[in-house]
């Protein structure tokens, strides 16, 4: 008989990042997977339980967390992301002090899913300020093709994507709808 296994993906995402759930297929059985969002204000890797619904998410992975024994659970994942604003170290460094906070929280809130908890910091994400642009009803094509030209070209480093769209003409508007503060 195949035992029904679960993995849990606790995604960092940081200003209003969103993110869709993983569903995996094992081999052996038959993997659900469940995804959630931790959101931390702008620069800052403390914990607000308080900030954007956070106290509703952890409630839910309580929840979670208390229907399915450890033995049921092939790995709980943490992914910590920034948004791409400012230097791309301090972006790193700050999603690895994120990931460690939720690491903490969640040694001491669930001492029992140490085995099976897994950090990954991730660093900026631009793959969601890409798909944000992507479908923004309000710009037009060109200045879509345009933005997404540069986030898609692997060929300049991430600091000359950085410069390009701060000095595309719809830089303001991309500022002030998706909080991009400075990508410098």
């Amino acid at each position: 008989m195949l035992v029904k296994r679960h993995i849990i993906y606790i995604l960092l995402i940081f200003l209003s990042f969103l993110t869709s759930s993983v569903v995996a297929q094992s081999r052996f059985s038959k993997v659900d997977s469940v995804s959630m969002e931790i959101h931390f204000r702008w620069d800052n890797s403390q914990l607000d339980t308080l900030y954007m619904g956070n106290d509703k998410t952890l409630s839910e992975m309580r929840v979670l967390l208390s229907k399915y024994p450890t033995e049921q659970i092939d790995s709980i994942v943490i992914v910590s992301q920034s948004s791409p604003e400012g230097t791309y170290r301090h972006n790193q460094d700050l999603s690895t002090r994120r990931a460690a906070t939720m690491r903490a929280y969640m040694e001491q809130q669930y001492p029992h899913i140490v085995p099976v908890l897994r950090v990954n910091p991730d660093g900026e994400s631009w793959e969601q300020l890409r798909e944000w642009v992507r479908i923004d009803t309000k710009l037009k094509n060109s200045s879509i093709e345009r933005v997404l030209n540069i986030i898609d070209n692997n060929s300049i480093s991430i600091e000359t994507k950085k410069w390009r769209i701060e000095r595309d003409p719809i830089y303001r508007y991309l500022y002030s709808t998706y909080s991009i503060v400075d990508l410098s």
